[in-house]
C-alpha cells in the first residue's frame, strides 16, 4: 500500500495546530496511527512512544500538558523525518532485504541441478519479481493497488524510473513469471531463472540499497 505523505502531513498540521481543542485520546490515537503507518505497529518508535505514555499517565499531576508535549512532539519529530527522507530510506531498506530472502534462497535451490530444484528456484524468483516490480511501483511511481504488472512497469518506465533497456527485458519477464507461478514447468528454462535472477538483483541494488 502506498503511503499518501502530503495527507498524513496535512492532518499532523491540523492536529498540532489545535492542541488545545483535541482530545487526548483524539491525539493519542492519530500519533499511534502515523506511527504504524510509517514505522509499523511493532515498530522501536512504536514500543518507545508506548512505553512513555505509560509514564506520563502514572505520574501525579501534570498530565495533561505532559501528554499534549508528548504527542505534539511525537508527530512534529515524524513530520521531520519524512521531510528528511529517512522513512523512506528505511521503508526502502526493509523492502531490500525481504526480497534479497527470497533471492538467496531461490539462488541456493537453483545450486541443485535437479528439475524438480528449478522449479522450487523458479517460483522463488517470479515471485521476487513481481514483488519488486510492484514494490519500485508503489515507492517510484505511486502506483496503489494491484494493476497488471504490464501497466506497472509502463508507469516506471513514464517516470524514468525504469531506463534503457530495463523496461523490455521486464516485459520480456512477464510469460516466465506466469509460466513459473502458474506450475507450466515444461515453458520454464533454467536459463531464465537465472537471468530473471540476474535482472532482479541488478534493480535491488540500483534502487533498494540505500
Amino acid at each position: 500500500m502506498v503511503v499518501d505523505s502530503q495527507a498524513w502531513i496535512k492532518r499532523a498540521d491540523e492536529v498540532i495546530a489545535n492542541t488545545s481543542g483535541w482530545t487526548y485520546a483524539e491525539g493519542l490515537q492519530f500519533a499511534t496511527s502515523m506511527i504504524t503507518a510509517f514505522y509499523g505497529p511493532d515498530s522501536p518508535q512504536m514500543k518507545t512512544f508506548r512505553e512513555t505514555t505509560e509514564s506520563i499517565y502514572k505520574q501525579k499531576g501534570g498530565v495533561q500538558p505532559s501528554l499534549s508535549e508528548h504527542v505534539k512532539g511525537t508527530i512534529t519529530n515524524i513530520k521531520a523525518e519524512i521531510a528528511a527522507g529517512l522513512i523512506g530510506s528505511v521503508r526502502a531498506l526493509l523492502v531490500g532485504e525481504i526480497i534479497a530472502e527470497l533471492l538467496a534462497l531461490g539462488k541456493e535451490i537453483l545450486a541443485d541441478r535437479s528439475e524438480a530444484a528449478k522449479n522450487v528456484s523458479a517460483v522463488l524468483v517470479a515471485a521476487a519479481f513481481e514483488d519488486l516490480i510492484r514494490r519500485m511501483g508503489a515507492e517510484f511511481a505511486g502506483v496503489g493497488g494491484r494493476p497488471r504488472l504490464e501497466e506497472v512497469i509502463n508507469a516506471l518506465k513514464q517516470k524514468d524510473v525504469l531506463k534503457g533497456g530495463e523496461p523490455t527485458t521486464a516485459l520480456g519477464y512477464l510469460k516466465f513469471r506466469n509460466d513459473s507461478l502458474h506450475a507450466d514447468w515444461e515453458n520454464v528454462q533454467r536459463s531464465q531463472t537465472e537471468s530473471c535472477l540476474a535482472f532482479v538483483e541488478a534493480l535491488l541494488l540500483k534502487h533498494f540499497s540505500g
